[in-house]
């Protein structure tokens, strides 16, 4: 096949894909949107007159790079693993996997639209919540990095827990006992720096909190991390989960029979 077929064939993938992420916006972006202004409100303005400032910091402006994130990371994750579960439970998979299209395609198609409702999502959190906030824009190239690799990795978490889910309890197993949890530990209301020993330590072991502490120094210029470790963390994370991906997909793993 031509690179022009090839480039045909994953446009025609992507855009189904984000054609369904918007016309089911109801479900597939309301909800998240809905839930983070729910948290900032809450826990930015009500609790957060309670509670100090965080490194000069206020406690509503604090919060918000993780409350972003949160949006970045579930709806990416959620996106790759649920349309491809939706196209083995539709059948319709094999039809790519018996195309001459490679499995590097089919994995950048999913990964894409998955990438792209999170990047989404998350803009629309900022773009409601940082005009009440004193948040101005410590470095863009950082944020805008930080958010886009986030968004690929757990895209290509998604799509592993697509490609392994028997059933629609599968899709959310992983997303809700360990996604969700990690998310919260890491770092999103509060400093980890501020944690009493071992946990500060213990804390430095959940990949969440360098993805979070990456964006707030893009956003507020302050972080827990150096961001050297946030981007190394990322690259790994993206080469072995790509490479994880282009695997089973390419052996039709719990797709052939």
């Amino acid at each position: 096949m031509s690179a022009a077929t090839y480039a045909l064939a994953y446009r025609a993938l992507v855009t189904k894909q984000i054609r369904r992420i918007l016309r089911s916006w109801v479900q597939s972006i309301l909800p998240s949107v809905i839930t983070m202004a729910l948290f900032l409100v809450i826990f930015g303005h009500f609790v957060g007159r309670h509670v100090q400032t965080i490194d000069g910091i206020s406690y509503a402006d604090y919060i918000v790079p993780g409350l972003i994130m949160m949006a970045v990371i579930t709806n990416a994750y959620s996106n790759a693993c649920s349309a491809f579960f939706g196209a083995k439970l539709q059948r319709h998979i094999e039809e790519l996997l018996i195309a001459p299209v490679p499995g590097a395609l089919i994995v950048l198609g999913y990964v894409t639209a998955g990438a792209f409702r999170g990047l989404l999502v998350g803009a629309i959190v900022a773009a409601l919540a940082i005009p009440f906030t004193g948040i101005h824009l410590h470095d863009p190239i950082a944020t805008l990095a930080v958010a886009i690799l986030t968004a690929i990795a757990f895209a290509l978490a998604g799509l592993i827990n697509g490609i392994l889910a028997r059933d629609f309890d599968e899709t959310s197993v992983v997303s809700t006992f360990v996604i969700m949890p990690l998310t919260y530990l890491g770092g999103v209301f509060y400093s980890v720096a501020r944690l009493p020993e071992p946990w500060a330590q213990i804390s430095l072991g959940n990949p969440m909190l360098y993805m979070v502490d990456g964006f707030r120094y893009g956003l507020l210029g302050v972080s827990d991390v150096p961001l050297a470790a946030t981007f190394s963390l990322l690259a790994v994370l993206i080469v072995t989960l790509g490479w994880l991906c282009h695997v089973m997909i390419a052996r039709g793993v719990a797709i052939k029979p």
